[in-house]
């Protein structure tokens, strides 16, 4: 198996295209080759490839070939969310952007049946002023398609505004899952304040940027922080980091 996605921070595409082709052909198990997402790895069965209900929940969610680009991210999602549906409490999400991660795995684990509430937060638009980068679907419009795209999932919960001070417009008494996704260290830190000591034993914390060089202060500023709470962060190859409250 094969696997060419999208990569970034990649200041010389052909000289790296050139040179992951290099390693490609040198190695024993060429087959099992996978470049994406910034992961370049092989000899590995990725066996979230061959779920063929995830890789068809992906496919039909997916917006653009970053959401493709990004597929192990969103498996590693899936597999901790599974793990907190049978706790107390909700789903979280912070900085939601166009729903897809959400959307994927409200459908993957099949949240409508718990009767948890699973719960957006985003700003949807960016003024230039943010200490966050700009995505390329933030607009005046986005927070209306999000809702739209949520607008068979009564449990989904889409709230636009700056956090934490969103969170007044909604926020739940228990947290079994949280992802934290705001590619800035204020707002996350402020976020983890208030979701920290929601979430109940056994819940899971995935941190998307923490593993990300870009977005080192995130973990600068979020280890201190979680370790006041007795918590700390697993970093995976993908970038993300884990927390699972004891």
């Amino acid at each position: 198996m094969i696997v060419n996605g999208d990569n970034f921070n990649i200041i010389n595409p052909a000289l790296f295209k050139h040179s992951v082709e290099g390693i490609r052909q040198s190695i024993a198990t060429p087959d099992s080759f996978y470049c994406s997402d910034n992961v370049i790895c092989w000899n590995r069965n990725l066996s979230f490839m061959s779920d063929e209900s995830f890789m068809e929940i992906m496919r039909r969610n997916a917006t653009s070939n970053v959401e493709m680009t990004i597929i192990w991210r969103t498996y590693i999602l899936c597999h901790f969310a599974k793990l907190a549906r049978r706790l107390p409490g909700d789903f979280v999400e912070v900085g939601a952007y166009k729903g897809n991660t959400a959307n994927v795995i409200a459908d993957k684990i099949d949240l409508a049946s718990t009767g948890k509430q699973y719960y957006l937060y985003d700003a949807f638009e960016h003024t230039g002023t943010e200490v966050n980068h700009a995505m390329p679907e933030h607009s005046s419009e986005l927070y209306t398609k999000v809702k739209e795209r949520f607008s068979e999932y009564p449990f989904v919960k889409v709230i636009k505004g700056y956090v934490p001070e969103s969170f007044e417009q909604g926020f739940p008494e228990q947290i079994a899952f949280a992802h934290i996704d705001l590619n800035q260290a204020p707002a996350e830190v402020e976020a983890l304040k208030r979701i920290v000591p929601r979430m109940v034993s056994g819940s899971v914390l995935v941190l998307d940027d923490y593993g990300w060089w870009c977005y080192r202060a995130q973990k600068e500023a979020e280890d201190p922080l979680l370790a006041e709470f007795g918590l700390d962060v697993l970093e995976l190859p993908t970038g993300q980091g884990i927390v699972i409250k004891p």
